[in-house]
């Protein structure tokens, strides 16, 4: 009777166009319209999840018990049918974050992406990290085998401890012929 799907929008997919593929009736399509801004219908996006739950009681005339809209990282918004009245509810569900400090040190032995992959460090650090070190260090001739790296930098967790996303770099070192080459974050009346 039930069905739980996990659907990912296709590029330039709208809501009702998704609610219609399941056999959601006009009817049904505009409750939740009703219930949901303007601004909310118009945040889904390609490769987005939603995670929805039908009720197909009537194969012709299905209706959803929960719909999941991701509308950021830490926000989501879900619609629930209560069973008994057959009315729509709109919550508003916040992951609360929480921020940690990482410290990630290597040798660097084929290249720095590859070593700092190696230490799990996420490619927007890494990017972030060589973005750093761009005005001062070529990579592809200063950098030798036997080098090493050092970055701390702020990661944001949720319950789960799941790492959700990354925050700035506070520090970063790059070793390059046995001579240090630190970097510190500074944030000076909005200044960097």
């Amino acid at each position: 009777r039930y069905e739980q799907i996990d659907y990912s929008v296709k590029s330039g997919q709208t809501l009702k166009e998704i609610l219609k593929e399941f056999s959601v009736k006009d009817e049904e399509i505009k409750k939740i319209f009703a219930i949901l801004s303007k601004s909310e219908t118009n945040k889904i996006r390609s490769k987005q999840t939603l995670d929805i739950i039908l009720d197909n009681t009537d194969k012709n005339n299905k209706k959803i018990l929960s719909l999941l809209i991701p509308v950021s990282k830490t926000r989501k918004i879900q619609i629930v049918k209560n069973l008994e009245t057959d009315q729509l509810k709109k919550e508003e569900i916040v992951t609360n974050l929480t921020k940690r400090l990482v410290l990630k040190e290597g040798v660097i032995t084929s290249s720095l992406y590859k070593s700092a992959s190696k230490q799990n460090i996420s490619a927007n650090v890494i990017i972030e990290f060589a973005r750093l070190y761009g005005f001062q260090v070529d990579f592809q001739r200063d950098i030798k085998k036997k080098d090493s790296f050092q970055i701390m930098y702020e990661i944001f967790i949720d319950e789960t401890g799941k790492t959700i996303e990354t925050g700035n770099i506070l520090f970063a070192n790059l070793k390059l012929s046995r001579k240090n080459n630190p970097l510190y974050y500074f944030d000076k009346k909005g200044s960097e």
